[in-house]
């Protein structure tokens, strides 16, 4: 048992749906493929895509990094491949492209039964022969796909049979129903584009799913991300390139702050608290702010930095392996605290829990840079990573300034800067927000006919 969640475009909904498909097929999420710079550390210790991990935890499923075998992390040097969970560094586009036949023999075994497969953007004619995540499977493994179509955007019907008509006869026998999502006004004013479609396809119409201001989902990428919460504190979140991460700041949707995405330092004006969220690329980052004239803005207002977004807070940062920065490096960080930053090769990759003066703090870190301290002190120490003990230090604090490496850090009880965080642990919140979706599915789609498709076919 198993199915697609394909589309004919990005950002339609494919994520959403199979959030709530998964949690009433009782089944497992799968991503072949993922790029995204939201990341999680699974089970194993590996790396996946957060967007798979919020899929598991929302139904009481442990994380794996076999729920996304590869995720692709865009870094303005290449693109680094994470396979298995495991970085194999940074390699050109081509490169990677040039090998994914062989990576899907790898992966197609990881296709197991109840599992409800997302797609990635949409099907299109020039990634066909490359299109692991819908045309592969469904061609290899026989897998029936549904289409979930954004209506909001115009073009659905047609962009629907302009798929039917460019995949090959293989792949068009298992194209078998679509969705209309993000519906504004009713469902009678789509009938005789639902039969045009139905009658040249013989897909079956499965629902309509109404436009949702406030959609009960982590934000996935860059794309889609909106301001969180309605609290008298602002928050500005600096939205630099190769932001990374920034689905944590969900946690501060039920606290007394409001959080905004800024891209203009006139934008910090109305900001009560800063954050430097993660990064992918320091180096980029830090000469993005620089050159746009945050640097002094942020040095008078209260800051907090996470992972990539502390480390530019240090002194000096050393790239000797050109990890982040793309060739061997040593550059200036904006100096607020007297740390320096090694970037290692290896990469720490663990759910992680720290004690502090702020209290205990559950969170999780994806890093390679090494802190090595100054005249500054830590503020952390991480006394457990992947269930095992250790003893790190991490973090610092000056004055109104504060960073640490722990991503997640927020769904802490911190009551940093004045903030009130009512946020429950990321497993909860994801458990109820998945069960939100699910309830909206079962009301808009035919969930009986959807499980008939889901049946089908035995992997």
């Amino acid at each position: 048992m198993a199915i697609i969640i394909s589309s004919t475009m990005s950002d339609s909904g494919k994520s959403f749906v199979t959030a709530g498909l998964v949690r009433i097929l009782d089944g497992i999420p799968f991503k072949a493929q993922n790029m995204s710079l939201n990341s999680y550390p699974s089970i194993e210790g590996g790396e996946m895509a957060f967007i798979q991990a919020f899929q598991a935890m929302g139904s009481t499923l442990e994380p794996s990094w076999s729920m996304n075998p590869v995720l692709l992390k865009p870094s303005g040097n290449g693109i680094e491949v994470i396979l298995f969970g495991k970085s194999l560094g940074n390699m050109s586009a081509k490169k990677y492209y040039s090998n994914i036949g062989e990576i899907w023999k790898k992966i197609r075994n990881l296709v197991k039964k109840n599992t409800v497969i997302e797609a990635a953007g949409g099907i299109e004619p020039n990634f066909m022969d490359n299109d692991m995540t819908a045309i592969l499977p469904s061609y290899d493994l026989k897998i029936p796909i549904i289409l979930v179509l954004d209506i909001d955007r115009g073009g659905s019907f047609s962009s629907a049979y302009g798929v039917y008509n460019m995949v090959p006869p293989s792949i068009r026998e298992k194209l078998s129903g679509f969705i209309i999502n993000k519906l504004r006004g009713e469902e009678k004013y789509l009938e005789d584009g639902i039969n045009w479609l139905t009658e040249r396809t013989g897909m079956k119409y499965l629902g309509s799913i109404p436009y949702i201001d406030d959609v009960p989902m982590m934000a996935e990428d860059s794309m889609n991300i909106k301001d969180i919460g309605d609290g008298e504190i602002e928050v500005g979140v600096i939205a630099y390139p190769y932001m990374s991460n920034f689905n944590e700041f969900q946690a501060l949707e039920k606290s007394n702050a409001r959080v905004r995405f800024i891209r203009s330092p006139k934008e910090l004006k109305k900001s009560d608290v800063i954050v430097l969220p993660g990064t992918r690329n320091t180096y980029e980052s830090l000469v993005w702010l620089v050159e746009r004239g945050f640097s002094e803005q942020i040095k008078k207002m209260p800051t907090l930095g996470i992972c990539g977004g502390f480390q530019i807070m240090g002194k000096k940062i050393v790239d000797l392996h050109g990890i982040e920065s793309g060739s061997p490096k040593e550059y200036q960080g904006l100096g607020i605290f007297d740390i320096d930053i090694i970037y290692e090769e290896e990469k720490v990759v663990s759910r992680s829990v720290a004690e502090s003066e702020f209290g205990i703090v559950e969170g999780y870190e994806i890093r390679r840079g090494k802190i090595e301290y100054n005249n500054d002190k830590p503020v952390f120490k991480i006394f457990e990573r992947n269930n095992e003990k250790v003893e790190v230090y991490d973090g610092a604090l000056k004055g109104d300034k504060i960073g640490t490496s722990l991503h997640g850090s927020l769904y802490s009880s911190l009551n940093l800067f004045g903030i009130k965080n009512n946020s429950k642990r990321i497993d909860e919140e994801s458990r109820e927000k998945v069960d939100k979706i699910a309830r909206i599915l079962r009301k808009y789609i035919d969930v009986e006919t959807v499980e008939q498709i889901y049946t089908s076919n035995i992997v």
